[in-house]
């Protein structure tokens, strides 16, 4: 039975794990890992020299993926090893969801990578594109690449060592979260100061704006006379259409108004004709 070589733009690439106290069976267990070359619009020059890998080993790491590669591509240099195997990490912006106050737009400049995909970086692009080369031609062959997982541990325990060093001790959670209450105090003391600065804006026309005491952020003020002025706007391009319409529809009727006054006057001459021949032919009976 032939192997599949590709799924859906992916180059299939099976591996074999190694026996282990986990892993209790005489066959060999295959492990499929999915590769193609990465796409990004946001950094395109780390884009150019990665490909991303779908479903890698549960142990994959930066020493282990080198050791793959060396196997199968050893010109390829690799430079870092990106990998999101088990996303626990559920960073929720409390102040964001609790606080009016918070003005700053949400900017995330990091990689980020679904969970249970890595990025594996080159050094350069020709690095990338051979290794990816050799990747198709390994997909082919019969000789698979045997992945050290005697070190892999039980989901359990390593759940419960992530846990773990994701909690802070005391001291370093007292000081994240003072940390946190004085950012929060800088933005409070910014919004105010920003509030203060609207009030005493004059616009083109020299009029002052009027600041409700319900608009605490200069974002909400902007966004109310942004919204006020996009409904303004809407409201003159409706008239304007309805104008057009109306005039376009006056054409019209002048139009049909003069073609049904030119039916009535050719229907008179018809009929003024007939009547003249009736008369010359003795017929005519108005009666």
């Amino acid at each position: 039975m032939s192997r599949t070589e590709e799924i859906k733009g992916f180059q299939v690439i099976p591996v074999t794990l190694s026996a282990s106290r986990y892993f209790k069976t005489e066959e060999p267990i295959k492990h499929y890992m999915y590769a193609k070359k990465h796409q990004s619009n946001t950094d395109k020059e780390i884009a150019e020299r990665s490909i991303f890998l779908i479903n890698p080993p549960i142990n994959a790491s930066l020493s282990t993926i080198r050791v793959f590669f060396k196997k199968i591509s050893p010109e390829s240099l690799i430079e870092n090893f990106l990998l999101n195997i088990e996303n626990l990490d559920y960073d929720i912006n409390l102040t964001k969801l609790t606080s009016d106050l918070y003005d700053d737009e949400e900017i995330n400049t990091g990689l980020r990578l679904p969970s249970g995909s890595s990025l594996v970086v080159f050094v350069d692009k020709s690095a990338a594109n051979l290794a990816l080369s050799k990747l198709k031609k390994y997909s082919r062959s019969k000789d698979l690449y045997e992945w050290n997982s005697k070190s892999e541990e039980p989901a359990s325990v390593r759940f419960i060592k992530k846990f773990k060093s994701e909690i802070l001790p005391l001291e370093e959670t007292s000081e994240f979260v003072s940390k946190e209450l004085q950012e929060f105090e800088n933005r409070e003391l910014e919004s105010k100061k920003n509030l203060q600065e609207m009030k005493t804006l004059v616009d083109e026309d020299g009029f002052t704006l009027v600041v409700g005491k319900n608009r605490k952020t200069k974002k909400g003020i902007l966004g109310k006379i942004s919204g006020a002025t996009d409904f303004h706007k809407q409201d003159t391009d409706k008239k304007m259409k309805k104008k057009e319409k109306q005039d376009f529809y006056r054409f019209q009727l002048r139009e049909r108004k003069k073609l049904e006054m030119n039916e009535l006057l050719k229907k008179f001459k018809d009929d003024q004709e007939r009547i003249k021949e009736l008369k010359e032919k003795k017929r005519f009976r108005p009666y």
